[in-house]
């Protein structure tokens, strides 16, 4: 893969491609997103943001140390969701985030394909050695496919943020670590040789 630190930067799975934001060109799904309560029901970014502010929102992620990408259907080229990513260099790990916007994508598995390619992309591209994940506990779509992942679970911070309903809620903390992850591609590819073979 050929890419410039600080660049926009392109990826692609079979079926989606994710793609730097423009802070200059913020699609009009973006905006409507944003302003979405059922959307916006687990995400912790203020709501209700127009075209110019989400423009200065999306202008701090740089393409370094962080980045916003939206995703795009390949077979529609409609946007369905965003995905982030926050890296800490220093200590080799990763915060990952992701959005998605278009309901009609719900419960559609974009989340397994795109997280897979950006797992690829920082453990061999940018050298991290863990990557985490934080979930409220009410959100259980998202605790199964980290679990399914094979994301593990290393604690739970009680009552940790605020709610759009006023009340507060759990945080269950995930993290996939460089060698389990490589260990795991290994078990699966000499399962595949071994069903190609018989």
């Amino acid at each position: 893969m050929r890419w410039k630190f600080g660049t926009p930067i392109t990826l692609e799975t079979e079926n989606y491609i994710l793609r730097s934001i423009e802070p200059a060109h913020i699609p009009g799904e973006i905006v409507a997103w944003f302003a979405d309560k059922e959307v916006m029901r687990y995400m912790n970014d203020p709501m209700g943001m127009d075209n110019n502010q989400l423009s200065r929102f999306f202008s701090n992620y740089k393409n370094t140390g962080n980045f916003a990408l939206l995703i795009h259907d390949k077979a529609t080229k409609k946007p369905v969701g965003i995905f982030r990513i926050y890296i800490d260099f220093k200590n080799e790990m990763a915060i990952t985030s992701i959005m998605i916007g278009d309901k009609d994508f719900w419960g559609a598995a974009v989340v397994l394909e795109v997280r897979e390619r950006i797992i690829q992309f920082l453990f061999s591209a940018m050298k991290i050695e863990k990557i985490c994940g934080y979930v409220r506990s009410r959100n259980l779509p998202a605790l199964f496919n980290y679990s399914r992942q094979h994301f593990k679970k290393e604690g739970v911070r009680i009552r940790q943020i605020r709610n759009r309903e006023g009340g507060f809620d759990d945080v269950v903390e995930f993290a996939l670590f460089k060698e389990d992850w490589l260990e795991q591609k290994r078990v699966e590819y000499a399962a595949l040789k071994t069903k190609e073979e018989t």
